[in-house]
């Protein structure tokens, strides 16, 4: 029998209440941890960890990446290996540094009024302002998926404005802030920003229900990719 959990924010005063549903069947979670409706996990060249950035400096692009709820590694199984090995084909293995956000990824973490916790956003702040202190030739790229897009939303919010205009792309999978934020990746400019949901999923819809729609982001990396290419 499959089991779920609906819950309300209010419930747990952790922020505002919104409709949401937690499937715990194993089947699920599995989903949620390798983004994949059918949960197996892809074999990548990247993996599902990335430092280049902290362990090699800078590179002329440097991709930042907050994986979604659950996810293994600092990049997850899907979406962001397949972008980052994507992205290195199109421009090179020695351009692209691809970097993860180190972040306990909890589910619960999601029932927060910006959909993260705020610790975590600071921390990818953190990163990203490294990035653009230390490396200030190289071209930045943002990006995440599911509590990672929603830490990039929080993180935007909270870069200075010469950070922020060092971020040559932006770029959100299954975005659980999209509806919240009017559609855009707040502080970054609208076309160098990009939200990608697909149809049905229903966290871009302002609530946290989720369905098979929020898994399988990957078949939309090369719609990302050619976004941040035509960026960089």
């Amino acid at each position: 029998m499959k089991a779920s959990l609906l819950l309300s924010t209010a419930l747990i005063g952790l922020g505002s209440a919104i409709p949401m549903t937690f499937d715990l069947s194993e089947d699920m979670i599995t989903k949620l941890k390798t983004g994949k409706s059918s949960g197996m996990l892809e074999i990548t060249a990247t993996g599902t960890t990335a430092n280049e950035f902290l362990e090699g400096g800078c590179r002329d692009v440097i991709f930042l990446y907050a994986r979604g709820s659950t996810q293994d590694g600092n990049i997850g199984g899907s979406p962001g290996p397949q972008t980052i090995d994507q992205l290195k084909a199109k421009l090179g293995t020695s351009t692209v540094a691809a970097q993860g956000l180190e972040y306990p990824a909890s589910l619960l973490d999601n029932l927060r009024s910006e959909g993260c916790d705020p610790d975590d956003a600071a921390n990818f702040r953190d990163l990203i302002t490294k990035a653009a202190t230390e490396c200030p030739s190289s071209k930045l790229v943002v990006a995440g998926y599911s509590q990672g897009a929603a830490l990039v939303h929080a993180a935007a919010k909270l870069l200075t404005a010469s950070v922020t205009s060092k971020i040559s792309a932006a770029v959100t999978f299954g975005d659980t802030r999209k509806k919240q934020d009017g559609g855009v990746i707040p502080k970054i400019d609208a076309s160098r920003g990009l939200i990608l949901c697909h149809d049905g999923d229903l966290v871009c819809s302002g609530t946290l229900i989720i369905t098979d729609a929020h898994h399988d982001y990957d078949d939309l990396a090369p719609t990302a990719v050619s976004f941040i290419v035509s960026k960089v």
